[in-house]
């Protein structure tokens, strides 16, 4: 995050992330590189006689060598949770299933992107057993509908589904909640992607 803030190169940077835990220790690594920058630059106050003395003796750090600036990553670290915390440059989109335990965990992700003042303008409920045309306005792709009628595991499912929908809906009330639909073929490929967006336009 950090290599691409001021990389002119990029008009917008996605970072697909990994699952809930590691992306919460993401979020408070400016909090606590912050807090680590600080004590090394309280450290280099106090024994900046005593390091000269080592580098010399090790003839490590002599003319020319200079030492990471701990002012200049400190300024990149307040500068990077500022753009995490402005709506108008970062939109963090929760991506979940329609499964109770996988809202509860998005739930919990939410309350701490809230306490971390990150912005969380859209939901994403993927793997959703609706027909396409539910979704998203689709002509030429031949999607496969799950078999509501005649499909007993197929409409299990839906109960399944149906019931964590319903509490997703109450959970992020307020939020853009966007379903992308089960499809019967991976998703691959240019056409698929134009598909999968339709459901989030």
């Amino acid at each position: 995050l950090l290599e691409y803030l001021d990389d002119p190169r990029f008009e917008r940077v996605v970072i697909d992330t990994a699952p809930t835990g590691h992306t919460l220790r993401l979020l408070e690594l400016p909090e606590m590189l912050d807090s680590m920058v600080g004590r090394l630059l309280s450290m280099r106050e106090k024994f900046s006689g005593v390091m000269d003395g080592f580098k010399g003796m090790f003839g490590v750090g002599g003319e020319g060598q200079e030492s990471p600036d701990l002012d200049e990553l400190r300024d990149r670290i307040e500068r990077l949770r500022a753009v995490l915390q402005d709506p108008s440059r970062t939109d963090f989109r929760v991506v979940m299933v329609p499964e109770e335990m996988s809202v509860v965990e998005s739930e919990h992700l939410l309350e701490r992107l809230r306490a971390f003042e990150v912005p969380v303008g859209t939901v994403v409920v993927n793997r959703v057993m609706q027909d396409l045309a539910d979704v998203a306005d689709v002509d030429d792709y031949p999607f496969v509908a799950p078999d509501l009628e005649g499909c007993a595991f197929c409409q299990r499912r839906w109960e399944v589904q149906r019931a964590a929908l319903s509490r997703a809906q109450d959970v992020f009330r307020g939020h853009d909640v966007k379903r992308v639909p089960l499809f019967a073929d991976e998703v691959r490929g240019e056409r698929m992607l134009r598909v999968v967006a339709a459901c989030l336009a």
